[in-house]
């Protein structure tokens, strides 16, 4: 059913489109088993799995023990050895959230410490955060010995407390599995080298070819800036399709030690640390984006503005605990925000802040930036064509390498080499996505959004993103999404047309013209308002949801703040 809302708009109801990238009834998979365990034991980690029977005696023992509850009939390990010792071990989890099972990974040492936790599949509809590196890495260290409550022993999400309660229990039962099966020192015990086996070889999600032979997509994810990133590949090999990943993901291992705004030893940090009573000397990729930032401020009148951290930290953003900051407490902030306030110095190549206090995070832009310089190391690597998606906000297709299989289609999905089907989701249902746009190759796309957590102050509802003109968060169900060469650009694009009211809109239509975008607003009865401006990359309505890969990305803003 479609409806004209306005001249400017049409009203769809939430089921009128579904993407086959869609939230399934399973849920939001971040990580299959082989990812999982990739980043718990490590790529390279010869892996034996061993299946655990529970019979009801030790069940009974467990339960009176723990207070914890252990259903399940059997439980598998895996156990990773190096140097003739066992030197991790790791157990799947499922555990209940409000209502769904949230699926995890738990690695721990031959003494009993967790190593590694990390969210496989999440189910329900809100308390995602509970993925977030910075509350999962609160397990590390912890033994069975150790207490392991939320709010007293780990620090709970505003919004996510079932389920980071899910976690915790879960982290808590797998340190009691692995002492009741593995005791003492049967734990640093090998089995006979013939029950372990390496890794299998990373096998294509889908097989093809060209007019130069067999051509095979690959998709790899793994945590970093925040959220999970993955790279997909057109490779002629698996051992190629290894290399790039490895290339591909160092890449961004590099930009998030210069941008992260959550590590002590990133370079932004340091400049966060010094630059408000001296100038620091900066590498020449963070003075390139910082400048760059400093245009884009002008340019967009402060709407986009990367010296927005003293207001996060204002209204508790920054730990991730909104609350409603006191008058005097705004106004201290807005004090501190505005770029007219860094000093660059071009020649020196140093940056300085005008006033003690101020806080630079760069947030999406540096995800931009990432996703760009990923797509662009893979090409020069030659990669045939990659997909570069940072959280699934930040996206960049690279060129693609040979001019001859652009030429030649995927013979499962129709689509060139290159191009990539995008869905963007329903900004207050992530089982819709309303828009289907075609990422061509060399291009970036980025989603600002505001549905993923809200909260109320003052008699509104509020979202995460903040106006640094006003010094409020915006309020509604929204998302903005922009497509542009420059990966940097797509970002803040998104990012303004999300701040700009309809009057705003209106009076910026000439402006607005000029680029690819998409804006999205729900409303109270389920259905959503669209409108699409589309010059490179046409929606793709004439694709049924089976005739699109089911792997197919999903552009879903879901920040806490800015987190980068």
């Amino acid at each position: 059913m479609v409806t004209t809302h306005s001249k400017r708009a049409a009203w769809l109801t939430a089921s009128a489109v579904m993407a086959a990238s869609a939230v399934p009834a399973a849920g939001e998979v971040y990580l299959s088993e082989a990812q999982a365990l990739a980043m718990v034991l490590g790529e390279r980690a010869v892996v034996r799995k061993e299946q655990k029977t529970l019979d009801e005696t030790l069940r009974t023992k467990l339960e009176r023990s723990s207070n914890l509850r252990f259903p399940e009939s059997s439980y598998t390990f895996f156990i990773a050895a190096q140097a003739g010792r066992a030197e991790k071990y790791a157990i799947q989890v499922n555990e209940i959230g409000k209502t769904e099972p949230i699926t995890f990974m738990v690695g721990m040492s031959p003494e009993g410490k967790v190593t590694e936790v990390v969210i496989m599949i999440f189910r329900e509809n809100r308390g995602w955060e509970v993925k977030e590196k910075r509350f999962l890495n609160q397990f590390r260290g912890k033994t069975l010995r150790n207490s392991i409550r939320v709010d007293e022993d780990i620090i709970n999400y505003t919004g996510a407390t079932l389920s980071s309660k899910a976690v915790a229990r879960g982290v808590k039962r797998a340190l009691f599995l692995f002492d009741a099966f593995y005791p003492g020192e049967a734990r640093y015990k090998l089995a006979p080298a013939s029950q372990f086996a390496l890794p299998l070889p990373i096998s294509p999600v889908l097989t093809s070819a060209d007019s130069q032979g067999s051509l095979d997509l690959y998709r790899q994810s793994r945590y970093a800036m925040g959220s999970i990133c993955e790279i997909r590949l057109w490779c002629r090999s698996a051992d190629e399709a290894h290399r790039a990943f490895a290339t591909g993901f160092a890449e961004i291992g590099r930009i998030e030690r210069v941008f992260s705004a959550y590590r002590d030893d990133s370079e932004l940090a340091l400049v966060n640390g010094n630059a408000g009573s001296r100038p620091v000397q900066v590498s020449e990729e963070f003075f390139d984006l910082a400048r760059y930032a400093g245009r884009s401020w002008r340019q967009y009148a402060g709407s986009v503005d990367v010296t927005v951290g003293p207001l996060m930290r204002a209204w508790g953003f920054r730990e991730c605990e909104p609350r409603m900051p006191s008058r005097t407490e705004l106004l201290e902030a807005q004090g501190l925000v505005g770029n007219n306030k860094v000093s660059l110095d071009g020649r020196m190549r140093t940056v300085r802040f005008l006033r003690q206090g101020m806080h630079l995070d760069f947030g999406g832009l540096a995800k931009g930036h990432a996703a760009k310089r990923v797509a662009r190391v893979l090409q020069k690597q030659g990669i045939t064509a990659a997909l570069v998606n940072l959280g699934g906000s930040s996206l960049c297709a690279s060129e693609v390498v040979s001019a001859a299989t652009v030429q030649n289609r995927c013979n499962e999905t129709g689509l060139a080499f290159g191009e990539w089907p995008i869905g963007i989701i329903h900004p207050g249902d992530a089982t819709q996505c309303p828009v289907h746009l075609l990422l061509k190759p060399g291009w970036s796309l980025s989603t600002s959004g505001t549905s993923e957590r809200q909260f109320e102050a003052s008699g509104q509802i509020l979202s995460h993103i903040l106006d640094p003109r006003t010094g409020w968060p915006i309020s509604g169900i929204r998302s903005a999404t922009a497509v542009a060469r420059s990966g940097r650009r797509s970002e803040v694009l998104s990012k303004h047309l999300l701040l700009l009211s309809a009057r705003e809109q209106t009076a910026t239509a000439n402006q607005l013209k000029n680029f690819d975008w998409a804006y999205l607003e729900g409303a109270q009865n389920g259905a959503v308002a669209l409108e699409v401006n589309s010059i490179h990359t046409p929606p793709l309505h004439r694709f049924q949801p089976a005739t699109v890969n089911s792997s197919l990305p999903r552009p879903c803003a879901r920040i806490c703040g800015q987190a980068s």
